[in-house]
């Protein structure tokens, strides 16, 4: 349980991360965001297409434990 715990404490600080990239994606300009995808990985829209799927893990496997708990 306590490899759970660690694994849960880094998925959080990716999930927090990926929060952080997409705020400071949202502030570019057009030109800037083009810029950026255009570098990115061709299977990537955008850095949301990371931080809602990260963040979907996160609580998913956080109501996995509580209703583990809760037995």
């Amino acid at each position: 349980m306590i490899e759970l715990h660690a694994f849960m404490s880094e998925l959080r600080g990716y999930a927090e991360q990926t929060h952080e990239l997409k705020d400071h994606y949202e502030k570019l300009s057009e030109t800037e965001k083009k810029l950026v995808m255009d570098a990115a990985p061709d299977h990537l829209d955008s850095p949301e297409e990371i931080f809602h799927p990260v963040f979907r893990w996160l609580q998913n496997l956080q109501n996995e434990l509580d209703m583990k708990n809760e037995k």
